[in-house]
Parts: structure tokens; C-alpha cells; sequence
């Protein structure tokens, strides 16, 4: 019942990222009985039974028989509602239904305030006379949620999970319940050549109340002093603390050429394609980004990234491109050992190409220690964790819980919790 329950939930959470013709609606019904194995199908009336109360169950849920209820009232912290006698067809006697009351079925019950401190930078409006420099906007949404999550005590939602509001834009309360996030930021950018003008409000969406507004008129060569002052403003609204070293680390210049960085963040919009037209294009733009700086470890790391995919991916050669792959983030780690970032590609290259599990989880480790909240670096960790059968470790703290709500990749996590239950029932 509790792999069913985890299921649901996940499932509601993955929707939520999709367009509503693309989402898939579960029914589980749960029945206890025998049941015949036979060419790979399952048979039996227990089999029959649990099929005909999934219309029960409605989108989303999970209806159990009395047998079942008998079982698990006293283990699971679950709410339950009787559905009364059923008939069901082809079972002879009416059959006492329950269903699970999930999460967003309650009434009555006032809802948990939203956590202030889990932060959704939503997607930037590009206000720029050039549509082409829809990168631009983009890039300054993924480097904010970068600078916040270097902040320990904020937990900030992955670009993932809002870049869909790009193109489906919502209120700022609504998108706090769908995400679970207290606080939402939210702006505009318009670039005119060298100079930008970057709008950013910072939202309470439990109240839908702004909190302060800010408008930055400069040139392009003070964006990084842009994002850290946007950055240390949330946390002065949120009381947070910035600990020393994390100062440090959202006040650091990755380049010292606006140039070089404007290529990179091209190279990181082709990149998030995901697609071989995408890589080739971040690729090429990576590369200028490292001959204007040969000193900048993010873009080496953003090519090995590139080489890394098209290689798991099956795009091209997988042994030529995890060595181009382990020379580039060689080259990353040796300007900058402290970037999660590198580290994180470094796994990828120990797990799939050198087959060397010890190094591949340092790696892990090591990325997730320089940034606590990287949630790239919790998921794939918790993959790997889960490739080697460890199942209690992989689906507790911190390697599961820190994936941010309604995030696909938290969704495929949920998911995975499951198969604990699946292995011991088995």
C-alpha cells in the first residue's frame, strides 16, 4: 500500500510538469488473495478482485479491499474512508471498499504554511528587441537558482521544474502551491548591446504579496555583481545568514570577459536542448567561450557536459567523446577544485566509461559536499545508488528528500522508492 501511495504522489508531481494532454492518470486498486503465474501474466480471482475497484480509486488514487484494510490500518499513518459494500461484477458477494485519502483530497484541513526559505526563480522574460537573445534571459534564470543554492539554509526549486512556466506562465500563488515554495522571484530582462536592464521582484506567494522590487540599468560587465546582489537581498528578506565561505563562493567571478561569459551562457541554452543540433551549437559556443578565456573552468566543464551526452546518449562515438570528456574536466578541476559542477561530469565518466565504482561515488560525495543543495548532484547520486542495489540509503536523507516538490527529477526518484517494497515482497 505504501509503494501504491509513493506511486500516486509521484505521479501527481510529474503531471504537473507536463501539458494536460500529456498527463497520465493512475487508478491502483489493492486486493489480498492467491494468484496463478502463468507466461509472464498473473491470474486468479485476487487479480480480478483488485481490478474491478481501480474505478474506485477515481484519477489518482488508490481503493483497497477489507482484506487489505484488516492488514495495514494499524501500520501506515495513512487517512482511510470506508466506500461501503461494493458489487462488483463476476464476484458474488459485495465486497467492503476503502480508499486512501491522498494528500490533496483533504477538506477541512488548513494546509502547511509554505516554507518561506524554498525559493522558485521562475523564468525571465525576455523584453530584449532581439528574440535571439532569448538565451540571455534564460541564462540569468539558471545562474540566480546557481547563486541561491550556494546559500545553505535557502533550498532552491530546479531550473527544471519552472523553466515549464516559461510558456505557461501563472500567478505567483499558484505556482507556490505547485511547487511548495514560500517565495517566489520572478523578472524581466531587456538587452541592448552592451547594456541591460534587469527587473526582479522577490513574492510571498502564501499572502501573493511583494515583498521589495528592484530595477538594475548597467552595463553587461557588472552582471556578476547583478546576481550577487539579487542574491544577498532574498537572504537578508528571508533572514538567512551567509555564512563566510558561502560569500565567497556567490561573490566569485567565473571569467573576467563578459564575452567569454555571454557564449557560455549560449552554450548552456543548446546544451539544455538535450538534442545532437543543440550540442553541436553548445559545443561551438563553448569553445569560443574558452579561447576568449582560457582560464574558465565553467565553460571546459560545460564542453565535457556536451561529450558526456552525446556519448550516453548514443550520438556519436561513446569512447571518443568520454576521452575528450575526461580531458576537458581534468582541465575544469585544474582552475577551479572546488567546482561541483566538475566533479559532478567526473562521476559520469568513472561510472559509465572506466567502470571504476569507488572513484565515481568519491566524485558524488565530493560534488555534493562543496554544494549541499545541488540537486543535480543528489539526483544523480541517488541513481547510482540505486544501480547498486542500495535501496535504504538511496531513499533516505540526503539523497532523496532534497529534490525540489513537483521536480521531475523528484518524481523519478519517488518512484524508485518504491522498489525497496517491490524487492522485499519478492
Amino acid at each position: 500500500m505504501k509503494s501504491a501511495y509513493d506511486i500516486q504522489r509521484a505521479s501527481r508531481e510529474f503531471n504537473i510538469s507536463l501539458p494536460s494532454e500529456k498527463r497520465i492518470h493512475l487508478r491502483i486498486g489493492i486486493h489480498l488473495g492467491d494468484v496463478v503465474e502463468a507466461q509472464g501474466d498473473i491470474l486468479g480471482d485476487a487479480v480480478n478482485v483488485a481490478s474491478r475497484i481501480e474505478h474506485l480509486a477515481g484519477d489518482g488514487g488508490v481503493c483497497l479491499t477489507q482484506q487489505v484494510f484488516d492488514h495495514v490500518q494499524s501500520k501506515f499513518e495513512l487517512s482511510l474512508v470506508s466506500l461501503g459494500k461494493q458489487a462488483l461484477k463476476n464476484v458474488r458477494a459485495p465486497i467492503e471498499a476503502y480508499k486512501i485519502v491522498m494528500p490533496w483530497e483533504e477538506t477541512g484541513v488548513e494546509r502547511e504554511t509554505l516554507d518561506m526559505k524554498r525559493v522558485a526563480v521562475l523564468p525571465f522574460y525576455n523584453m530584449s528587441p532581439n528574440p535571439d537573445d532569448e538565451y540571455f534571459a534564460d541564462g540569468m534564470t539558471e545562474e540566480l537558482i546557481t547563486t541561491l543554492s550556494k546559500i545553505g539554509e535557502i533550498s532552491v526549486i530546479s531550473r527544471t521544474s519552472v523553466m515549464q512556466y516559461r510558456k505557461a506562465p501563472k500567478n505567483a500563488k499558484d505556482v507556490g502551491k505547485e511547487l511548495e515554495a514560500g517565495t517566489i522571484l520572478e523578472g524581466s530582462v531587456r538587452k541592448a548591446g552592451n547594456l541591460v536592464r534587469i527587473t526582479v521582484q522577490m513574492v510571498d506567494a502564501g499572502k501573493d504579496k511583494h515583498l521589495w522590487a528592484e530595477s538594475y540599468d548597467r552595463n553587461l560587465q557588472d552582471i556578476f555583481a547583478i546576481q550577487t546582489d539579487i542574491a544577498k537581498r532574498v537572504a537578508d528578506a528571508l533572514r538567512v545568514n551567509i555564512l563566510a565561505g558561502e560569500k565567497e563562493q556567490i561573490e566569485k567571478k567565473p571569467t573576467t570577459s563578459t564575452e567569454a561569459y555571454t557564449l557560455y551562457l549560449k552554450g548552456r541554452h543548446y546544451w539544455n536542448e538535450r538534442s545532437k543540433e543543440g550540442l553541436t551549437k553548445a559545443i561551438e559556443y563553448f569553445g569560443q567561450a574558452i579561447q576568449l578565456d582560457p582560464n574558465y573552468a565553467l565553460g571546459y566543464s560545460g564542453l565535457a557536459d556536451c561529450h558526456i551526452i552525446l556519448a550516453q546518449w548514443g550520438f556519436e562515438n561513446p569512447s571518443a567523446n568520454f576521452q575528450k570528456a575526461e580531458a576537458l574536466v581534468t582541465k575544469a578541476l585544474e582552475l577551479d577544485k572546488n567546482l561541483a559542477e566538475a566533479h559532478t561530469t567526473l562521476t559520469s565518466i568513472f561510472f559509465y566509461y572506466e567502470y571504476n565504482q569507488a572513484r565515481a561515488e568519491q566524485e558524488f560525495r565530493r560534488a555534493i559536499e562543496l554544494r549541499p543543495n545541488y540537486s543535480t548532484g543528489h539526483q544523480w547520486y541517488h541513481l547510482f545508488l540505486l544501480c547498486h542495489e542500495r535501496w535504504e540509503e538511496s531513499c533516505s536523507p540526503p539523497y532523496y528528500l532534497p529534490y525540489p516538490a513537483t521536480s521531475p527529477l523528484r518524481a523519478v526518484s519517488q518512484v524508485d522508492s518504491c522498489r525497496p517494497y517491490v524487492s522485499e515482497s519478492s
